[in-house]
């Protein structure tokens, strides 16, 4: 055989060899995205997660504050000014006396202990009642003479035979001492030394007294 034939089969033959394919293209309208986009869209949506879990809780400490004493003691507070605010607009009528938040007559004429619940009564007042040592303390300091003597709504009933005042309460001996004789129709005075128990029907002066209100 012809050697030039043969060798020109051979390189016919490496010439005829398949190309090795090439990947595919991406189609047309495919987006290639920039990786720095992709690391962009990750960090968006980490921070958009720490947002809502902020907010969500800013709203339950808010309403734990709502709940907490501390709140509650605001609000305990601006009622208390408020109280206030108003007792500065209150006033007491002409010759009453304001302690602290009542008004205190003392009066001129004498009668018995009806008579001068009757004149409390008139003048939209009751019988002194005495809450407490302050009570007793300034009405002490307020009577100007030594040998003056005044009512107050305190008498002994019976048949329970307890001292009472004239809105239903016991007296309370850690408040009040009074001396003097206890016995049936029996009312008590008070002048610039102590409480005294007298008979109802004598007479003596009394002291009135009555809430503040508006001027």
């Amino acid at each position: 055989m012809d050697t030039s034939v043969v060798y020109a089969d051979l390189k016919l033959a490496r010439t005829q060899e398949p190309k090795q394919a090439s990947p595919p293209a991406p189609p047309p309208d495919s987006c290639q995205c920039p990786r720095w986009h992709r690391l962009a869209l990750k960090l968006g949506c980490v921070g958009l997660i720490l947002l809502v879990l902020s907010v969500i809780g800013l709203g339950v400490l808010v309403l734990l504050l709502q709940k907490t004493p501390v709140g509650k003691g605001i609000q305990e507070n601006k009622t208390k000014a408020t109280v206030e605010k108003c007792n500065v607009n209150l006033k007491c009528p002409n010759d009453w006396l304001q302690h602290p938040e009542k008004c205190i007559l003392f009066s001129q004429e004498n009668g018995v202990w009806k008579e001068g619940l009757s004149n409390c009564t008139r003048k939209g007042a009751t019988l002194l009642l005495i809450q407490d040592q302050e009570d007793l303390r300034f009405i002490k300091d307020s009577i100007k003479e030594k040998g003056n003597s005044f009512w107050i709504g305190l008498n002994y009933t019976l048949p329970d035979k307890h001292w009472r005042w004239i809105n239903g309460s016991t007296l309370s001996s850690d408040v009040l001492k009074i001396t003097g004789e206890t016995k049936i129709n029996s009312c008590v005075v008070v002048s610039k030394d102590n409480l005294v128990s007298e008979n109802c029907d004598s007479e003596n002066k009394w002291i009135c007294q009555k809430k503040l209100k508006l001027p």
